[in-house]
């Protein structure tokens, strides 16, 4: 495959060659790619987190990719890797919003707003959700249609897990 810089680019190329296996395209389900294999995938005005997919040396890999630029991570093993590298290109100092618990309420998602950054969601910035069992950083569950990042809690001995960055107690909810 001739070699090509950028999420849509690269994703553009492994269409137009027949999908072939092993060729960089942007991984299933993640943004750019949730309208199936054939669909066509459009650049962003803006820096867009989305992950790329392809293999190294035989094995499987990820990488943090831009949806507005040609901007791409290095390889990983971890698609949570990857799409936390993808946001500290994007979305640089993510990594110091707060924590918050999803509650069902009528003024969950005013409250949320006011908690982070003025016009955060609606340029596409992830929310940071705490979490137990479940790990996985979930694409388009944003408010605004940005990644819903996993704050992981091990609920059975009350110990906050983040592999980065300091602790961060979770917004919304005074029992944790």
């Amino acid at each position: 495959m001739s070699e090509v810089r950028g999420a849509v680019a690269r994703h553009r190329l492994w269409q137009q060659q027949g999908r072939p296996a092993g060729g960089w395209c942007i991984m299933l389900n993640q943004p750019g790619h949730r309208n199936g294999a054939h669909a066509p995938v459009e650049a962003t005005e803006t820096c867009q987190v989305t992950v790329l997919f392809g293999s190294s040396g035989g094995r499987s890999v990820k990488r943090g990719a831009c949806l507005g630029c040609d901007w791409e991570g290095p390889d990983r093993a971890s698609l949570n890797q990857a799409i936390e590298d993808g946001h500290d290109h994007a979305f640089p100092g993510w990594r110091t919003l707060p924590a918050v618990v999803r509650k069902p309420s009528a003024d969950w998602l005013e409250q949320v707003t006011r908690a982070y950054p003025p016009g955060w969601f609606s340029s596409g910035g992830p929310i940071i959700t705490v979490r137990g069992m479940d790990r996985l950083h979930w694409p388009c569950q944003a408010p605004g249609g940005g990644y819903d990042l996993a704050f992981p809690y091990d609920w059975k001995i009350g110990r906050w897990r983040r592999q980065q960055g300091t602790f961060q107690p979770p917004l919304l909810d005074a029992t944790i």
